[in-house]
């Protein structure tokens, strides 16, 4: 019962993580984020990324059976075959009353790709997290607008998995042979957390500094002036991101081990 309570929790909680998403964002084709240039500019910078957006829904029905009782039939007989009937019923009231069974409960709908996506490598990003001190909330935030926890996304300016890494940068932070190894998910999110980490200790505590970077790159950002570059996709990027990490910090908290529970009141 404690593992189908675990599994109920972590599945209610990624089709929030899916849901908190698609509601932020507005459905388009797939694109690549400049990181370079003017506002409109095509992109230039090799951290570019992409965003993809899916949502699925389910309904279930059940039909109700309604039987005729007996004893409605008593008053259109003749008398005779009343008494009969009437010594029937007594007779079955005198039975022993068998035991009452609860009915079968209907059938949980199946998750939906998106959020099976999401169950199967929330253990990946809370491992991450905890390894480089960073909010898992945040890692899903950016997981689900980078590529929609789909660890064999790949942009068309290469960047891989999940959280769409590039393998210059995974190179960087020690990934062999980046253009494959990066969709493996747990080496691709691990390089992610330690980019992010790595992004907090220069930006400090500024998360639109540490998203934009992460998305147009550090140059981008020193050339700014040290904000968010004024390219349109990296400033959309970064509003969604954070729109997302605000919805579900409004409605999950992370405990000292790193588990995700959904806060008082919150839906879940």
């Amino acid at each position: 019962m404690a593992g189908t309570a675990a599994f109920t929790r972590v599945w209610r909680t990624s089709v929030w993580i899916v849901l908190a998403g698609t509601a932020t964002l507005a459905a388009g084709p797939l694109r690549a984020q400049p990181c370079n240039g003017k506002p409109g500019d095509a992109a230039t910078d090799a951290a570019e990324r992409f965003s993809m957006i899916s949502a699925q829904c389910a309904a279930l029905a059940v039909p109700m059976t309604v039987h005729r009782a007996a004893q409605l039939d008593l008053y259109d007989r003749p008398a005779a075959a009343a008494a009969a009937a009437s010594a029937a019923s007594a007779a079955a009231a005198s039975a022993p009353v068998p035991a009452l069974m609860a009915p079968p409960l209907p059938a949980a709908a199946p998750p939906s790709r998106d959020a099976a996506r999401v169950i199967s490598l929330a253990p990946t990003l809370i491992e991450a997290a905890r390894e480089y001190q960073i909010d898992p909330l945040l890692l899903h935030a950016i997981a689900h607008i980078e590529s929609r926890h789909n660890p064999k996304a790949v942009s068309k300016a290469g960047a891989r998995g999940v959280m769409q890494v590039m393998p210059a940068t995974g190179k960087r932070f020690g990934v062999a042979n980046p253009e494959r190894s990066l969709l493996d998910a747990p080496t691709n999110v691990r390089a992610s957390a330690a980019y992010l980490r790595t992004l907090r200790e220069r930006y400090g505590d500024d998360l639109r500094l540490v998203l934009a970077a992460y998305n147009a790159g550090e140059g981008a950002v020193a050339k700014a002036g040290g904000n968010v570059p004024p390219y349109p996709e990296t400033q959309a990027y970064v509003r969604d991101v954070l729109a997302v990490y605000r919805r579900l910090t409004s409605s999950f908290a992370v405990t000292t081990s790193g588990e995700l529970v959904a806060r008082t009141g919150a839906k879940s």
